[in-house]
């Protein structure tokens, strides 16, 4: 339920590793932290704690797992979880369908919703909300970064990058403007509680999509720069002397995830830097002989979900 693909079958896969466990060794004791499977959801209880009624129930009662690290005192049996979330939620914990994140996203977000109706004291008046789309475009890109729509952003992007281009600056304050604005309203509601990792995974998406969209403005950019200055862009050898710096960046080991990294680096590069990126999943030996090797100036680290 993290919204990234890799982990779908993590509950599936513990499940069927402590039944075959038990086959084998049937002495053995089992033991899991079950909070670790729905800490993507916090903030809402409800649904956490009914994605570990079901996770239990098939990791204890159906395959042998001994002892579960969870709060006692909010456990809930398969049939005290409430209707509208069972399906959803033991979809998720089973992966038996490719959606089953983005149901059971829908299913915490209308529970979120009823929570700040309570807290309201119900009878809240529904109001007919504008569309975003009707936003001026700064604020639509932000928007699409919060809320992790992908359907419109290169279209948003590419009206954003003309009208900074129109008043004379440069592709890059795309992402230095309303882009990282929306980033960093994600890191602020994630942080507080607010916003869930399926919702970031997605968010970030997004951003990568945008970037992506913007990198070829960016690289004509700086190549038209350098024959501005009187340098061959095509020039290839070991002279730094044009660069501000070298940089040399990387995901840590643990951490499949670039998005961050990547975005570093453009930013890194349109401001002429020399960006040595060795990629995802670096132990900290690469990472140091790759500095000596190239002997930068500085080091930045990446790690979306770190162990």
């Amino acid at each position: 339920g993290t919204g990234i693909e890799e982990h779908n079958n993590y509950g599936v896969d513990f499940i069927e590793a402590t039944k075959t466990i038990k086959e084998l060794c049937p002495w053995c004791k089992i033991s899991g932290g079950v909070s670790n499977l729905s800490f993507g959801f916090r903030g809402v209880n409800v649904v956490r704690e009914s994605i570990h009624a079901y996770f239990l129930h098939h990791a204890c009662v159906s395959s042998g797992m001994d002892v579960g690290i969870v709060n006692a005192a909010e456990m809930l049996h398969p049939v005290e979880v409430p209707p509208q979330l069972r399906e959803v939620c033991e979809d998720a914990v089973l992966n038996r369908r490719p959606d089953a994140t983005d149901r059971l996203l829908a299913a915490t977000e209308a529970e979120k919703e009823a929570m700040e109706l309570r807290k309201r004291g119900g009878g809240a008046v529904a109001v007919k909300k504008k569309s975003w789309r009707d936003l001026p475009i700064a604020e639509r890109l932000t928007h699409a970064l919060v809320k992790g729509i992908s359907e419109h952003v290169d279209k948003d992007t590419e009206e954003m990058r003309s009208e900074i281009e129109q008043r004379g600056g440069k592709t890059l304050e795309v992402i230095e403007g309303p882009l990282m604005q929306g980033m960093n309203v994600v890191g602020d509601l994630f942080g507080a509680g607010k916003m869930f990792l399926p919702q970031v995974i997605k968010s970030a998406r997004v951003m990568k999509k945008a970037v992506a969209y913007l990198l070829p403005f960016m690289e004509k950019e700086k190549r038209d720069n350098l024959i501005a200055q009187g340098l061959d862009p095509d020039a290839q050898g070991d002279d730094d002397s044009q660069y501000a710096g070298k940089f040399l960046i990387a995901t840590v080991k643990g951490d499949v995830h670039d998005i961050g990294k990547n975005i570093v680096a453009v930013v890194l590069g349109c401001n002429n830097y020399k960006v040595y990126d060795i990629g995802v999943m670096c132990t900290c030996e690469s990472i140091l002989d790759a500095a000596i090797e190239h002997d930068v100036d500085a080091i930045g680290f990446f790690g979306l979900l770190p162990p």
